[in-house]
């Protein structure tokens, strides 16, 4: 592919040379610019050739579209930096929550030994002790949330 824009690129530098050395004699002509407004008095460019101007015309239109590319490369690199760092935070919030998920996880777990050995000592006494339910702790991949798409 990169050798194929090599290669259209020469023969459209190639067509603009054959266009400037088959009409050299109209393109020499030379103009001048004027600017009149109403309220500053008229100026006026020194003479010069219309060849010079297209050139110019060109290469003032590549320098603008290389400022507007470059515009667009950082304001996009500078939107991903954005982007990378939201996804670092929600990544460190993550691992805080599965932390306090485990603690609780590990909690629930100590409450549930103390509360079996009221029961098995009931048991040898053979009095049967209600067990009062402990709630499930429900993961986030376990919630049902309805689909925004589906709706």
């Amino acid at each position: 592919m990169r050798y194929l824009k090599v290669l259209l690129l020469i023969i459209l530098l190639f067509l603009v040379l054959v266009f400037f050395f088959q009409n050299q004699g109209a393109l020499s002509q030379d103009m001048v610019l004027t600017l009149n407004l109403f309220f500053i008095p008229p100026m006026s460019s020194i003479p010069l050739p219309f060849y010079f101007l297209i050139i110019a015309a060109f290469f003032v239109g590549a320098l603008l579209s290389l400022c507007f590319l470059v515009w667009d490369k950082v304001n996009l690199s500078a939107r991903l930096m954005k982007s990378k760092w939201r996804v670092s935070s929600l990544e460190r919030e993550v691992e805080k929550l599965h932390k306090n998920l485990g603690k609780e996880a590990s909690r629930s777990a100590f409450l549930r030994k103390t509360q079996i050995r009221p029961a098995e000592a009931a048991a040898t006494e053979n009095v049967a002790i209600r067990q009062p339910e402990t709630p499930s702790v429900s993961r986030p991949e376990d919630v049902l949330a309805p689909d925004p798409d589906k709706a």
